[in-house]
C-alpha cells in the first residue's frame, strides 16, 4: 500500500508543472493500492475547494474563501472533483491514529508540522512504509520511503 500526500493528488487533479510526476507516480501506484490518512483528505477538500473557488469565483485568499464558503457553501465541484478520485483509484481513506503523546514525538524528532507529523503516524501505525509526496521534509523520516 502506498500513501498518498496531499500535493501529489493536487498535482495529479490540476494541470502544473508536477502533473506529468503524479500521473506516473499514481499509475505505479495502482497495482499496490493507494491510501489517505483522514487530515490527507481534509487537506486536499480544502486546497481543491480553495483553488475551485478562485477560478471560478474569483475568491483570494482564505478569509475571502471562508466567506465565500458562509454565504454560498463549500464548492460542490471540489467535493465532486476530490471524491471522483477516491473512488475511480479506489483510494483508501485511513482513520487517522490518534495519540497526542507520540504526535509530539514525531514532531520533535523529525522536526516535522503537526499535520505532516499525523500522516507518518498514521501511516506508522497502517505499517505503510511508502509516502508519495514532494514535501522533502518527510525524507527526514529514515523509516519512511518517499516517492518521487
Amino acid at each position: 500500500m502506498i500513501c498518498l500526500d496531499t500535493n501529489v493528488i493536487y498535482h495529479f487533479l490540476f494541470e502544473t508543472e508536477l502533473t506529468s510526476i503524479s500521473e506516473k507516480v499514481i499509475r505505479d501506484a495502482i497495482i499496490e493500492g493507494m491510501a489517505i490518512p483522514m487530515i490527507v483528505y481534509n487537506e486536499i477538500l480544502y486546497t481543491v475547494g480553495a483553488k475551485v473557488a478562485r477560478m471560478k469565483y474569483g475568491v483570494k485568499g482564505k478569509y475571502s474563501f471562508r466567506k465565500y464558503i458562509a454565504r454560498h457553501g463549500f464548492p460542490e465541484e471540489a467535493i465532486e472533483k476530490v471524491n471522483g478520485f477516491i473512488r475511480d483509484f479506489k483510494v483508501t481513506i485511513l482513520r487517522d491514529y490518534q495519540d497526542p503523546v507520540e504526535l509530539i514525538e514525531i514532531i520533535k524528532v523529525y522536526r516535522l508540522v503537526p499535520n505532516d507529523a499525523q500522516i507518518v503516524l498514521t501511516c506508522k501505525h497502517g505499517n505503510i512504509e511508502t509516502l508519495a509526496t514532494f514535501d522533502e521534509d518527510f525524507k527526514r523520516v529514515q523509516w519512511l520511503k518517499v516517492i518521487p
